[in-house]
């Protein structure tokens, strides 16, 4: 999906809503170059990258894809218990794992308003993300940026916390861009980083919108009464699978 496609739904939404205020004119430097070196020393993986984790990101890649389609998924949510579960991580490389395939386009949002990592994890020679737009100073258009060499790969970052992020989420003019994002999806996916599950409401507020969810929890830190907990606040969202993080096992079964 291009900035262009985006940019053309929201300009038909914008003529029914103007009050909404979705500019829909593309940024002339959406493109951006970002540092390999950096990625690596982040534990963010490139297709082309060979290793134990390339692989099982791999993998995760093949098999959301598979329940992707069969669902009909355009909104994916990617979620966790609570803090320091690898979440971010997780819904970066599992964009970049998705969007290598050749007719597969990706959009990755970062909605964890309240603690954004996505830009500081791909590096991203950005000065603006959606705490700009939420303030009304941008348009999505000048914050959606492809990155060089990497095809069918688009991000909206948030560089700077944004606060009371629960009520800016649930604003109507978040919920209809967050639609015309969703909606545009013919040919793609939204990945939407939200922040932990048990520890803000902004989930909850955007859950309506999803298609589905993986949940990414952690060996060591994540509690099963607290799974039990997420899957209970997930309700109707359709849990396509669960991540596993830091596996003491996992190093030791390298193909």
């Amino acid at each position: 999906m291009s900035v262009e496609r985006i940019d053309r739904a929201i300009e038909m939404a914008a003529r029914t809503h103007r009050e909404n205020d979705l500019p829909a004119e593309r940024h002339p430097d959406t493109l951006v170059r970002v540092d390999r070196a950096h990625l690596r020393d982040h534990r963010v993986v490139l297709p082309d990258d060979a290793g134990v984790a390339p692989l099982a990101y791999r993998m995760l890649r093949t098999q959301v894809l598979q329940r992707v389609r069969q669902h009909d998924v355009r909104m994916l949510g990617v979620v966790s218990a609570v803090d320091g579960e690898g979440k971010s991580v997780t819904a970066v490389n599992l964009a970049l794992g998705i969007a290598a395939e050749s007719n597969q386009n990706v959009l990755l949002m970062d909605l964890d308003l309240r603690r954004p990592s996505i830009s500081s994890l791909l590096g991203l020679p950005v000065k603006q993300g959606l705490e700009a737009w939420f303030a009304g100073v941008v348009s999505i258009g000048d914050i959606c940026h492809g990155i060089e060499d990497i095809e069918r790969f688009e991000v909206i970052p948030t560089l700077a916390p944004v606060r009371s992020s629960s009520e800016m989420l649930a604003n109507r003019r978040a919920q209809e861009m967050l639609l015309e994002l969703k909606t545009a999806q013919r040919d793609g996916l939204v990945i939407v980083d939200l922040p932990p599950v048990l520890l803000t409401d902004d989930f909850l507020t955007v859950a309506p919108l999803l298609d589905a969810a993986i949940l990414v929890v952690s060996e060591g830190i994540t509690r099963r009464e607290d799974v039990t907990r997420v899957r209970e606040l997930l309700g109707r969202v359709r849990l396509i699978g669960t991540v596993l993080n830091q596996a003491s096992e996992s190093e030791k079964r390298a193909y």
